[in-house]
């Protein structure tokens, strides 16, 4: 079995659950031990070295995972099966099985109602959206908590402007069923959700469509009034093209019979240019 180098190795494809039967929680010592029995009997099989885990970790939810070492691929370990099972029930005789993790999906959910999600009373607030969630919606399983989009000091300022609802921000247990709702969305208490998919952008996103920082182009609101980020001209960046007929300058880019006009600071340079003030910053 030989190492996967980097570029092949993507962190979503190194990551192994433990299944267990009724196993009980274990503490951070019992996942420590863990990890030293696996590894330990991989090499005693004559395993190579960069089959190996990097310790293993309970999520929100209690359930057991582990990471190959840089280099390695889940389904290396997963043809070491027996020997991994038979090393980690020494410590935890629940584990019966190992597999590779599901590639989960982040999505996000609109209007969620502050007065009834909001707050952290036990068996209330998000954890009771998630398992309404989980309840209503045939297959569905949260693997991680639920939060709300922008964070605690976020949801208080729309409070404060008296806002009733907001986006919630959570991962499904796999990207075929993030389809399905993002088609049918999702149900709970009842009420049915608009659900779509969660695109994390930062400070320094550029959008293709509104041609500004600080979001990309699924979070554009000006997705009916683009524009360019050549000459802020009313259409898309490629959709660009200088008006002079000799012109060998092809759709989307700039050229030498036209003035480059920045959307953002109104300069005279495009808005992607390493001058603009507006890039700096968002840098």
């Amino acid at each position: 079995m030989k190492p996967v180098f980097r570029g092949q190795n993507l962190m979503k494809k190194r990551r192994v659950t433990f299944k267990c039967d009724n196993g009980l929680p274990l503490s951070q010592e019992k996942d420590l031990d863990i990890s030293s029995e696996v590894n330990r009997a991989l090499f005693e099989a004559n395993v190579p070295h960069c089959i190996r885990i990097q310790g293993v970790t309970k999520n929100t939810r209690g359930c057991l995972s582990t990471i190959m070492n840089l280099g390695a691929m889940a389904e290396m370990l997963i043809r070491c099966r027996e020997i991994v099972i038979k090393a980690a029930r020494k410590v935890d005789a629940g584990i019966v099985d190992i597999e590779t993790n599901e590639l989960w999906e982040r999505v996000k959910m609109h209007d969620v109602n502050f007065n009834r999600y909001l707050g952290n009373k036990p068996g209330g607030g998000l954890e009771k959206l998630r398992q309404e969630l989980e309840a209503e919606n045939e297959g569905v399983v949260l693997p991680l908590t639920i939060n709300w989009i922008g964070g605690p000091k976020d949801v208080q300022k729309k409070k404060a402007d008296e806002m009733k609802a907001s986006i919630v921000v959570f991962a499904v247990n796999s990207s075929k069923m993030a389809e399905n709702v993002f088609k049918g969305g999702f149900r709970a208490a009842g009420i049915k959700y608009h659900v779509e998919k969660f695109i994390n952008a930062r400070p320094d996103s550029f959008c293709g469509t509104g041609s500004r920082w600080g979001h990309v182009e699924a979070e554009c609101g000006s997705l009916k009034m683009p524009a360019c980020m050549l000459c802020t001209g009313k259409h898309l960046t490629k959709h660009h093209k200088c008006n002079v007929v000799s012109c060998k300058a092809n759709a989307g880019q700039t050229s030498t019979h036209t003035v480059n006009k920045c959307v953002n600071f109104k300069g005279n340079h495009i808005a992607k240019a390493n001058s603009c003030v507006k890039k700096q910053g968002a840098i």
